[in-house]
């Protein structure tokens, strides 16, 4: 692995860790002094809200990084594009799930709804981030999400010390992803100016985004949904409670992810840029490195887990040591799936995400639902396990001739890695 690509992904580990720092201490700290209820609602809300900034973001960020990895100026053009594509599906996504919410939810949904709506239009506007990953200057990215990150779970952390209104906690939803935005932004033009694409050509470029990103966009969708469906569920099944407690396990889980993704993100700008054998042999490599990190990781979640909960959150989350385990084997999935997907991606496997995520979501979802109906909170762990297993194995090996199957075995042989 080449020191560049390296040093990138030690830049980018270093952000998450801030965030599980913050995860760790201040969230958990919030939750205990909060409760259940409340820490609920803001986990359906900030859950609600991921998926539909999963949507207005329509997969173009995979498309950016893999055409700004090859040429920059195009990419600086695809850019311009993107960010209104994005703004434009924001908002017509936003609109109606904040009135479903309005009116079905209570006001705490709603508040926190409306936060997480402010924060998304942050997150979808920033195609800055993919640059930065794309030239491997992620330490751009470090600095700016770690002052985001940092100011919130100060703001957080105050809320909860003086046991103000948990409404003030919207105001941290907020912070955590506008300082961030300011910060880039104001640090790539100063570097960089847009370059946007003629007037007659901006509808090719939109066309463009819209062919390729509506495959990755529903498979976006599905990754999110995979947990998120759960929540869904769990909100229409069982109660806010249950869906603190599955937040919480699934929080602690889920902790460890930015290790194996800065890995995947840091090598397929090297990956992107190789071709037949030579690809396929990165990838194998790569997926085994993820696959080491991911299993020792799991060892740890497995043998203190529960206790880690107990600690973290209180007597009160012991019921969510119970999915610990089989949320963090579901997260191993998850992360080779990862490499799986950008390979296919690289391929030009649009389509096949597309037919994939489609079949997946027919098995899924109605095995989801009951899943959680007659086994609550541990269903809805069944469901998130069952999905990423079928999700990284059976749903993925159709792909040109079973390439990704070679992949993952050729990441046993000890001969991969000379």
């Amino acid at each position: 692995m080449k020191l560049s690509v390296m040093s990138n992904a030690a830049w980018m580990m270093s952000e998450k860790i801030v965030s599980v720092f913050g995860v760790i201490f201040v969230t958990s700290y919030v939750a205990k002094a909060f409760g259940p209820t409340v820490f609920g609602q803001m986990a359906f809300s900030t859950s609600l809200f991921s998926m539909v900034q999963t949507v207005a973001i329509f997969g173009t960020e995979t498309i950016l990084f893999k055409r700004i990895s090859k040429s920059a100026p195009k990419g600086l053009r695809l850019m311009t594009v993107a960010r209104t594509l994005r703004m434009v599906l924001l908002l017509l996504t936003s609109i109606p799930v904040l009135i479903w919410v309005w009116y079905n939810m209570q006001e705490n949904f709603l508040a926190f709804a409306l936060a997480s709506f402010i924060s998304s239009v942050f997150v979808t506007q920033d195609t800055f981030s993919v640059y930065n990953n794309a030239r491997l200057a992620s330490r751009l990215n470090t600095v700016a999400n770690s002052a985001g990150l940092l100011l919130g779970f100060a703001l957080s952390f105050t809320i909860a010390w003086l046991h103000l209104n948990p409404l003030w906690l919207t105001v941290s939803i907020v912070v955590v992803t506008l300082v961030p935005y300011a910060i880039k932004r104001a640090r790539f033009y100063r570097e960089n100016q847009d370059l946007a694409p003629p007037q007659e050509k901006r509808t090719t470029y939109l066309r463009y985004l819209m062919y390729a990103g509506l495959p990755l966009a529903i498979s976006s969708i599905f990754i999110s949904v995979q947990v998120k469906a759960a929540q869904m569920f769990l909100a229409g099944i069982a109660s806010a409670r249950d869906l603190g407690l599955f937040a919480a396990a699934n929080t602690i889980s889920a902790s460890w992810i930015f290790i194996p993704v800065a890995l995947i993100t840091s090598c397929f700008s090297e990956i992107f840029r190789e071709r037949g054998a030579a690809a396929i042999k990165l990838t194998a490599r790569l997926n085994g490195y993820v696959m080491g990190v991911s299993l020792l990781l799991l060892a740890v979640i497995a043998l203190y887990g529960e206790k880690i909960i107990i600690a973290l959150y209180g007597h009160e989350y012991t019921q969510s040591g119970s999915l610990i385990t089989l949320l963090s084997l579901a997260t191993c999935f998850s992360a080779m799936g990862t490499v799986a997907y950008r390979y296919m991606v690289k391929e030009g496997g649009f389509n096949y995400l597309l037919k994939k995520i489609i079949c997946l979501m027919v098995v899924s979802l109605p095995l989801s639902y009951w899943l959680i109906q007659g086994y609550g909170i541990m269903g809805a762990a069944w469901s998130v396990f069952i999905t990423e297993l079928l999700s990284l194995t059976v749903m993925n090996y159709f792909f040109k001739n079973g390439v990704i199957q070679k992949i993952q075995v050729s990441s046993l042989n000890y001969k991969t890695y000379k």
